[in-house]
């Protein structure tokens, strides 16, 4: 593809913010005053491609070209991709992307998939400069090249996530790239975050800096999703990597500089707000907050205006009339699924989607109704431009503004900050845009890999202790009396709805594609523009059956036409048994 070629085959030049990322203590550089290498700006660089677009305007002027800015960035197409595609979220607005994810209609030519393949790329591309020219002289040298050599992997776990086949470059070249597949990604990045682990400070020089904490976790991810990124590698052996997710995310879980948050703050006010709820509001850096943050994306309502971090999963959900949310922009346009919501109703067996029509609450009183502090939902229209409380019917047009009410307002994410004595009152630097950090990765995931590693094993009674006297304890949600496949993955749905992961934990219970999924027949509610839910007959894979390549995305059809490499790593490879379907299951 255009975009990612002009990259590959130029040298970077030392561009950097165009705002500074405050705990990196760095300064700012204006890309159009040097060419030459600097070190400090670079480093920066390298951490700010995951906070914002660009270079300066927030809407316009973005690392990626030919596609919607605001949709441009790192978290909001890795978001889109990895949520918009599951039984989680559905976008209202009524755009191609909107359109094609939630209604598993992508293809080689969808800007989204697009966007997320560039940026990977070009991140990656940011990191192997700073790679290629940083001194290694000093302790804090040395820290800076790891943690850059971790942002660089963090990227290539998602090419391997998101692709079957992904384009590895880890040093300066102006030739075009070659393409690993997955299962040869998989083997590097073991090796390489277990020496980068080694390398990494035991504690975090700054707040938004990581240490050796945020590779393990990484690590542990990675070993839990092995079988995944090894389908395909005729010497694999399944279910041999439990035991090292476990252990790593037990050494995560060791280190004394991390814990869940566990205090809820109550205002003069009386707004109370949970220690699960501070995780995702305006002042979630406050250092007894980001003490479960093993990594936390900057986000700062004046140096990090974007449309593409956490502004669209505040603005996104709102309405005019709700309670305040912290900024000034109201989109209408991101919804839960009603299968989201049915995991917060029904996780024992105790209401339903009749009893369900007789819970009209706010934000602020339905997880209390629900009896767990993450059903951070909303039933109640108060005083909504339209005066309508919210339904569980789910969208059955995709991309319909008439569908926002179809489904409760998941308001998870949040501008107002929990010291607020009102959250109208709510301290904010730009009424546009919000302060609230992206926590990427958090010490809750860690317990949660512990917990599925456990019972992958057999030891489901050690498992289920885990879940209910840690991740449901603190979110005063009752014990689960058992614990199955079904109830884990929901689990994991209760936990990180929203968070940009669901995909992932489908595709790993076998929920998402191919032959293995098709026992569920796809009953996801309002996928495909119909109503999918069981026995999901007018699904339109009921009869056929789920297609395994929609497991992954394809490589975006521009840079397979105009990549040589791509013919003789992809189509070429013996071993591929999509070879001769455009290398990844998808035409072009």
């Amino acid at each position: 593809m255009r975009s990612i070629l002009k990259y590959m085959a130029l040298a970077c030049v030392a561009v950097g913010m165009a705002s500074c990322v405050q705990d990196l203590n760095t300064e700012p550089i204006d890309p159009n005053s040097s060419t030459s290498f600097n070190q400090d700006r670079m480093f920066t660089k390298c951490y700010a491609c995951m906070a914002v677009i660009g270079q300066s305007d927030p809407g316009s002027d973005s690392d990626v070209e030919d596609m919607d800015a605001g949709m441009s960035g790192f978290y909001r197409t890795i978001w889109y991709c990895n949520d918009l595609t599951t039984d989680e979220a559905f976008w209202i607005w009524d755009d191609a992307e909107s359109r094609g994810l939630p209604t598993t209609n992508w293809t080689g030519t969808s800007d989204m998939i697009r966007g997320i393949y560039t940026r990977l790329n070009l991140n990656i591309k940011y990191c192997n400069h700073y790679l290629a020219y940083a001194s290694d002289k000093t302790q804090e040298d040395q820290y800076r090249r790891a943690e850059v050599r971790w942002i660089r992997a963090l990227h290539y776990f998602y090419q391997m996530d998101l692709f079957l086949y992904s384009p590895f470059v880890i040093t300066e070249s102006s030739d075009y790239p070659h393409f690993l597949p997955r299962h040869e990604l998989y083997a590097w990045l073991v090796t390489e975050l277990e020496d980068i682990i080694a390398r990494l400070p035991e504690v975090r020089v700054t707040r938004y800096r990581v240490d050796k904490a945020a590779a393990q976790l990484l690590l542990a991810r990675i070993y839990l999703n092995a079988d995944v990124y090894n389908k395909y590698n005729a010497e694999w052996v399944n279910d041999q990597n439990w035991q090292n997710a476990y252990e790593m995310a037990s050494a995560v879980i060791a280190n004394n500089q991390y814990g869940l948050v566990k205090d809820e703050i109550v205002t003069d006010s009386g707004f109370v707000y949970s220690a699960y709820q501070r995780l995702f509001m305006g002042d979630n850096d406050r250092a007894d907050v980001m003490k479960e943050a093993i990594f936390q994306i900057y986000q700062d309502g004046l140096y990090t205006q974007s449309h593409a971090g956490g502004k669209f999963l505040i603005a996104g959900p709102r309405y005019g009339g709700m309670n305040a949310w912290g900024i000034e922009e109201e989109w209408h346009a991101l919804r839960p699924s009603p299968t989201l919501v049915d995991k917060f109703l029904s996780p024992l067996g105790s209401v339903d989607r009749t009893a369900a029509e007789l819970i009209i609450y706010d934000e602020f009183d339905m997880p209390e109704q629900l009896k767990d502090d993450r059903a951070i939902l909303c039933s109640y229209g108060m005083n909504t431009t339209d005066h309508k409380n919210f339904t569980l019917k789910g969208g059955m047009t995709v991309g319909a503004n008439e569908c926002f009410y179809d489904c409760w307002a998941g308001l998870k994410f949040t501008g107002v900050y929990s010291s607020a004595a009102k959250p109208q009152y709510s301290p904010r630097q730009s009424p546009g845009w919000p302060d609230t950090d992206i926590p990427l990765m958090r010490l809750a995931e860690a317990y949660m890999i512990q917990a599925e590693a456990l019972f992958r094993q057999g030891k489901t009674s050690d498992a289920l202790n885990i879940i209910n006297n840690t991740i449901r304890a603190r979110a005063h949600a009752d014990a689960l009396p058992s614990l199955n496949e079904e109830i884990l993955l929901d689990e994991w749905s209760r936990e990180f709805w929203f968070e940009g992961r669901r995909r992932m934990d489908l595709i790993r219970f076998g929920r998402f594609f191919g032959p293995e999924s098709d026992q569920y027949r796809f009953h996801w509610e309002g996928r495909m523009g119909k109503a999918d839910m069981p026995p999901a007959v007018n699904s339109p894979f009921f009869v056929a059956g789920t297609p395994e390549y929609m497991n992954w995305f394809p490589v975006p059809s521009e840079d397979k036409r105009a990549n040589p490499n791509f013919k003789k790593d992809v189509e070429g490879d013996p071993n591929n048994k999509f070879a001769a379907e455009g290398g990844d299951g998808y035409t072009y």
